[in-house]
């Protein structure tokens, strides 16, 4: 990432901070892991605590999706402007198979071009491959609606 220059990789490791870089500035791209520790916000520690105290059982990722895209099951309430954030300004980096995730995923609006697996045999490039696919699906977003307000006038 950093050797390739053309991103500036913002890093947060746990529910807690990310949600603090988002209250803070916008982003073209928000990668997430569905395997991330709550930090030191209390409702993430209960949260965390109430599904076993562990990263896998928990998968804060996705409820902190949830709460960043103002979903009706978000289970802890966003504070601050984030309506900036879209689903396709999304992309998921983790550990799990697709399948094992899908549903969740489709429901918020993620697609599975959005969606790359962590695996021992991934590329090196994966971290970038899923950026590029987040912004490309934002660009074909906008040009649908481009069209779409052509068409309505």
């Amino acid at each position: 990432m950093y050797l390739d220059g053309r991103y500036d990789l913002v890093v947060a490791e746990d529910v807690s901070r990310a949600i603090r870089h988002l209250q803070r500035r916008e982003f073209d791209a928000i990668i997430v892991d569905i395997r991330l520790p709550p930090g030191d916000d209390s409702a993430w520690i209960q949260l965390y605590r109430k599904s076993g105290a562990d990263k896998v059982a928990a998968r804060l990722g996705l409820r902190m999706l949830a709460t960043i895209l103002n979903s009706p099951d978000a289970e802890v309430t966003r504070d601050g402007n984030l309506s900036w954030i879209t689903p396709e300004r999304i992309g998921v980096l983790t550990v799990e198979s697709y399948n094992e995730v899908k549903e969740k995923l489709e429901a918020y609006g993620i697609q599975q071009s959005q969606f790359r697996q962590k695996r021992a045999d991934a590329p090196e490039t994966l971290l970038l491959d899923i950026i590029e696919s987040v912004l490309e699906k934002q660009e074909m977003v906008a040009n649908e609606e481009q069209e779409n307000d052509g068409c309505s006038r």
